[in-house]
Protein backbone atom coordinates (compact mmCIF):
# COMPACT_ATOMS: atom_id res chain seq x y z
CA UNK A 1 0.00 0.00 0.00
CA UNK A 2 2.86 2.33 0.85
CA UNK A 3 4.43 1.74 -2.59
CA UNK A 4 1.13 2.63 -4.29
CA UNK A 5 0.92 5.97 -2.41
CA UNK A 6 4.54 6.84 -3.27
CA UNK A 7 4.00 5.85 -6.92
CA UNK A 8 0.87 8.04 -7.11
CA UNK A 9 2.71 11.02 -5.61
CA UNK A 10 5.63 10.62 -8.03
CA UNK A 11 3.22 10.41 -10.99
CA UNK A 12 1.43 13.58 -9.83
CA UNK A 13 4.77 15.40 -9.46
CA UNK A 14 5.87 14.37 -12.97
CA UNK A 15 2.54 15.52 -14.41
CA UNK A 16 2.83 18.86 -12.62
CA UNK A 17 6.36 19.45 -13.95
CA UNK A 18 5.28 18.52 -17.50
CA UNK A 19 2.36 20.96 -17.39
CA UNK A 20 4.62 23.71 -16.00
CA UNK A 21 7.05 23.29 -18.89
CA UNK A 22 4.23 23.29 -21.42
CA UNK A 23 2.79 26.54 -20.03
CA UNK A 24 6.23 28.19 -19.97
CA UNK A 25 6.83 27.26 -23.62
CA UNK A 26 3.55 28.85 -24.76
CA UNK A 27 4.55 32.41 -25.83
CA UNK A 28 1.20 33.39 -27.36
CA UNK A 29 -0.96 32.98 -24.29
CA UNK A 30 -4.10 35.06 -24.93
CA UNK A 31 -4.52 35.71 -21.21
CA UNK A 32 -1.04 37.19 -20.89
CA UNK A 33 -0.97 41.00 -21.22
CA UNK A 34 1.04 42.38 -24.12
CA UNK A 35 4.20 44.05 -22.88
CA UNK A 36 5.74 44.92 -26.24
CA UNK A 37 5.99 48.72 -26.49
CA UNK A 38 6.10 48.45 -30.30
CA UNK A 39 2.87 46.44 -30.49
CA UNK A 40 -0.03 48.26 -32.13
CA UNK A 41 -2.52 49.94 -29.82
CA UNK A 42 -5.65 47.81 -29.64
CA UNK A 43 -9.16 48.33 -28.28
CA UNK A 44 -12.13 46.05 -29.01
CA UNK A 45 -10.46 44.50 -32.09
CA UNK A 46 -9.64 47.94 -33.50
CA UNK A 47 -5.94 48.75 -33.79
CA UNK A 48 -3.87 51.80 -34.63
CA UNK A 49 -0.55 51.32 -36.39
CA UNK A 50 2.11 53.61 -37.82
CA UNK A 51 4.42 52.85 -40.70
CA UNK A 52 5.29 53.47 -44.34
CA UNK A 53 2.44 53.06 -46.83
CA UNK A 54 3.53 50.88 -49.76
CA UNK A 55 1.19 50.90 -52.76
CA UNK A 56 1.53 48.47 -55.68
CA UNK A 57 -0.11 49.15 -59.05
CA UNK A 58 -0.39 47.08 -62.22
CA UNK A 59 0.75 48.26 -65.67
CA UNK A 60 -2.56 50.10 -66.17
CA UNK A 61 -2.12 52.07 -62.93
CA UNK A 62 -4.77 50.12 -61.01
CA UNK A 63 -3.99 49.63 -57.31
CA UNK A 64 -3.38 45.93 -56.65
CA UNK A 65 -2.14 45.98 -53.06
CA UNK A 66 -1.62 48.37 -50.17
CA UNK A 67 0.51 47.61 -47.11
CA UNK A 68 1.74 49.39 -44.01
CA UNK A 69 5.33 48.37 -43.26
CA UNK A 70 6.39 48.79 -39.64
CA UNK A 71 10.17 49.17 -39.58
CA UNK A 72 10.51 48.97 -35.78
CA UNK A 73 8.83 45.59 -35.52
CA UNK A 74 9.53 44.26 -39.01
CA UNK A 75 5.84 43.50 -39.53
CA UNK A 76 3.52 44.28 -42.42
CA UNK A 77 -0.24 44.84 -42.38
CA UNK A 78 -2.24 44.50 -45.60
CA UNK A 79 -4.96 47.06 -46.24
CA UNK A 80 -8.41 45.89 -47.39
CA UNK A 81 -9.09 47.58 -50.76
CA UNK A 82 -12.54 48.92 -50.01
CA UNK A 83 -13.41 52.60 -50.61
CA UNK A 84 -11.49 53.81 -47.52
CA UNK A 85 -8.47 51.62 -48.29
CA UNK A 86 -8.30 52.96 -51.87
CA UNK A 87 -8.65 56.54 -50.61
CA UNK A 88 -5.72 55.95 -48.27
CA UNK A 89 -3.61 54.54 -51.12
CA UNK A 90 -4.44 57.37 -53.52
CA UNK A 91 -3.71 60.18 -51.06
CA UNK A 92 -0.74 58.97 -49.00
CA UNK A 93 1.28 56.46 -51.09
CA UNK A 94 4.90 56.32 -49.94
CA UNK A 95 4.28 58.44 -46.83
CA UNK A 96 4.46 57.64 -43.13
CA UNK A 97 0.90 57.05 -41.96
CA UNK A 98 -1.17 56.23 -38.90
CA UNK A 99 -4.02 53.85 -39.71
CA UNK A 100 -6.86 52.85 -37.39
CA UNK A 101 -9.17 49.98 -38.26
CA UNK A 102 -10.40 46.48 -37.58
CA UNK A 103 -7.67 43.84 -37.70
CA UNK A 104 -8.24 40.34 -39.04
CA UNK A 105 -5.80 37.52 -39.68
CA UNK A 106 -5.93 35.28 -42.76
CA UNK A 107 -3.34 32.55 -42.47
CA UNK A 108 -0.09 34.26 -41.56
CA UNK A 109 -1.15 37.67 -42.95
CA UNK A 110 -2.65 40.55 -40.96
CA UNK A 111 -5.31 42.70 -42.66
CA UNK A 112 -6.80 46.03 -41.62
CA UNK A 113 -10.17 47.40 -42.72
CA UNK A 114 -9.46 51.13 -42.53
CA UNK A 115 -11.73 53.30 -40.40
CA UNK A 116 -9.54 56.41 -40.35
CA UNK A 117 -6.05 57.45 -41.36
CA UNK A 118 -3.65 60.39 -41.22
CA UNK A 119 -0.21 61.29 -42.47
CA UNK A 120 2.38 61.29 -39.68
CA UNK A 121 5.55 63.32 -39.63
CA UNK A 122 8.68 61.66 -38.36
CA UNK A 123 9.56 62.76 -34.83
CA UNK A 124 10.95 66.26 -34.55
CA UNK A 125 10.18 69.43 -36.45
CA UNK A 126 10.81 68.85 -40.18
CA UNK A 127 11.43 72.59 -40.70
CA UNK A 128 14.06 72.83 -37.97
CA UNK A 129 17.66 72.22 -39.13
CA UNK A 130 19.36 69.18 -37.66
CA UNK A 131 22.05 69.96 -35.08
CA UNK A 132 24.55 67.15 -34.66
CA UNK A 133 25.28 66.24 -31.07
CA UNK A 134 27.85 64.03 -29.52
CA UNK A 135 31.46 64.03 -28.40
CA UNK A 136 33.49 66.88 -29.82
CA UNK A 137 30.44 68.96 -30.75
CA UNK A 138 30.12 72.46 -29.32
CA UNK A 139 26.83 73.68 -28.01
CA UNK A 140 25.46 76.85 -29.54
CA UNK A 141 25.83 79.77 -27.11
Amino acid sequence: MKKLVVLTLVAALVAFVAVSFAKAAEPNDVNKPANNPNAPAQKDGVITIRGKLVVTKDEKGVITSVKVERKKTGTTHNIVLDAKGKELAETLAGKTVEVTGKETTKGEEKWITVEKFAEKQKSGDPNKPHKPSGPGQQSGK
